[in-house]
């Protein structure tokens, strides 16, 4: 269990009794404290574990987390990755074998890049997992990856591909074949441009609402994505606790034209700009769509194909103008606070807060919701931010992907999730399901 002190500035992680690594090691909290500095050291989690000051293990089970501020949503924290405990000798390079506390052993990767997981006969969860093994077999093409679902050559399989995904739904008698798996209460990745604020042309609210102005999100859904998905209204989804309807404006081009007008006088430059976009059909697609939506306003867009890695680096160091992206996929809003961090009128060489937009009512909104467990207040708050990025437009939120799993009709419990405690919990966030609950009809 976990219990925060009356300020959120403490958290006191109790470790459950009798738990073991697969390679017989006691999971103990010191193990628990050494993961969790681990991840803190990890340049990738830096901006978000900022808030912590300490990781102590104070006895054999419990571990106290101590805040340099006030942070009630620490526990989110600790069901993602973040979260995910390993031996210590497969942290420190020791051991290459992924060790941990799940309900798989790591087997081996064939010639074939087959990784094989077998059964753990000591874990702690008694009766499962129900399977003896699971083989993930790597198919990078979605096409194929359908194919294989349908033919019965996999068991299980996830598809994002718009086409793909009309492809299941079309299968000629597809209850026999295949299950469809659709989590549409899930918080969905969302294609979203994000605006560079501390450069040309965007650090002009003329120019970014000139483009707001000039996107059709209706039409980018129905070309680029088949009208799989549907239109995003922000950076949550419409069917998150903490969505606050601040829908960004709907393509108005009279006005996006005005705003280039605007952006003209002021600076005496025609509005143009470069959009990265990492190689992908869907996303070259997207980017296609909006350029040709853009010119009707007058707006000049050149597409830049960027590599992933190059694209990363250009967002951390603000080397771009523009970025098409998929992203805001996180269960809670805190997660986003660093994409929001920073102090007015300064700029770092490198960030998290990938657009170099502050607010201070947004900085003021984040901090107060982490200083309180009242879900009222803190829809209120995450309410502020939704709203004051509508307003200021350093991202342009398109599309909600839709994202499914693909099963076979034998395989069940796909979607049946229950906690260490044995209380239900998710039944399926995206494409995410527990291995360990699944069984075979026979």
């Amino acid at each position: 269990k976990i219990v925060p002190n009356a300020s959120f500035t403490a958290w006191t992680l109790t470790i459950r009794p009798g738990i073991l690594f697969s390679d017989s090691a006691p999971l103990t909290a010191e193990v628990v404290a050494f993961n969790l500095k681990a991840q803190q050291n990890d340049e990738a989690n830096a901006s978000l574990l900022a808030p912590i000051s300490t990781v102590t293990a104070t006895d054999p089970q419990t571990v106290v987390v101590t805040m340099s501020t006030a942070w009630s949503m620490f526990p989110e924290v600790l069901t993602t990755r973040i979260g995910t405990i390993a031996a210590p000798a497969t942290l420190l390079g020791f051991d290459p074998r992924p060790v941990g506390t799940g309900p798989f052993l790591w087997s081996g990767v064939d010639e074939a890049g087959v990784t094989t997981l077998v059964k753990n006969p000591t874990y702690w969860k008694k009766g499962l997992p129900h399977l003896d093994a699971v083989r993930f077999v790597p198919i990078p093409d979605a096409a194929d990856r359908v194919t294989a679902a349908i033919d019965g050559k996999v068991g299980m399989a996830a598809v994002d591909e718009p086409r793909q995904l009309v492809r299941l739904e079309s299968v000629q008698n597809r209850d026999s074949k295949i299950t469809i798996h659709d989590d549409r209460n899930a918080e969905r990745p969302k294609v979203n441009i994000a605006l560079e604020t501390g450069k040309a042309p965007f650090d002009r609210l003329s120019a970014r609402r000139a483009v707001a102005y000039a996107t059709d999100r209706a039409d980018i859904l129905s070309k680029a994505f088949a009208g799989q998905g549907t239109i995003a209204r922000g950076m949550m989804s419409d069917t998150s606790p903490w969505f606050v309807d601040r829908s960004a404006p709907a393509r108005d081009v009279d006005r996006a034209k005005k705003q280039v007008e605007d952006y003209t006088k002021d600076t005496g430059l025609p509005l143009t700009f470069h959009l990265f976009v990492a190689p992908g059909t869907t996303m070259e697609r997207v980017a296609s769509i909006w350029r040709g939506q853009l010119e009707q306003a007058g707006i000049d867009l050149v597409i830049d194909l960027v590599e992933p890695a190059t694209l990363s680096l250009a967002a951390a160091i603000g080397q771009f103008q523009a970025i098409l992206q998929v992203g805001f996929g996180s269960s809670h809003p805190d997660f986003y606070e660093p994409l929001f961090y920073g102090i007015p009128a300064e700029r770092t060489a490198v960030s998290s807060n990938t657009t170099r937009y502050v607010n201070p009512l947004v900085t003021r909104a984040f901090t107060d919701a982490r200083s309180t467990a009242d879900v009222t207040r803190q829809v209120d708050d995450y309410g502020t931010v939704q709203e004051q990025i509508a307003i200021d437009l350093p991202y342009l939120f398109l599309v909600q992907v839709r994202e499914v799993i693909v099963s076979s009709p034998k395989l069940r419990d796909v979607t049946r999730w229950s906690t260490g405690s044995g209380v239900d919990g998710l039944g399926q966030d995206g494409a995410t399901v527990s291995l360990a609950q699944l069984w075979i009809a026979r």
